[in-house]
């Protein structure tokens, strides 16, 4: 499933989770849907590979490499609805957006470029995650 891709496990601030990574040139972090890092999502992060950029896959919850159905994407739903951790709130800096803005400063750190990309697909999509630093 994951074949060609790195595993690390970042940790920041005590949150600890499972990213994978592959490809060469400026990063890319691919913030998966409600149904986790499913295989429709690691497909998606290898075009941004064969595009020429290095695609850095944070799983944020769910079971990594799950295939997607109505029952496993409806208790993901609940678990995210209820986690303190993460909102579409952007007045709220939560561990989770640290946690996430320390991912792409490491990818940022590793690959160079003129920044870090990001693409969210479905709910975290429209989530207004924190890139910049907050220190200034």
């Amino acid at each position: 499933m994951f074949d060609g891709f790195a595993r690390t496990t970042v940790t920041h601030e005590g949150v600890s989770r499972d990213v994978w990574q592959a490809g060469t040139g400026p990063a890319v972090i691919v913030i998966h849907e409600l149904a986790g890092l499913h295989p429709g999502v690691i497909d998606f992060a290898r075009r941004v590979v064969a595009a020429g950029f290095t695609a850095v896959m944070p799983s944020l919850f769910g079971t990594p490499g799950r295939e997607v159905s109505r029952g496993y994407v409806m208790g993901s739903l609940a678990k995210v609805c209820v986690s303190r951790e993460f909102t579409c709130s952007p007045s709220q800096d939560l561990a989770d957006h640290r946690w996430l803005r320390s991912v792409a400063a490491t990818a940022h750190a590793e690959c160079g470029g003129p920044g870090v990309g990001a693409v969210g697909m479905c709910f975290t999509a429209g989530t207004p995650w924190p890139w910049r630093s907050t220190s200034g």
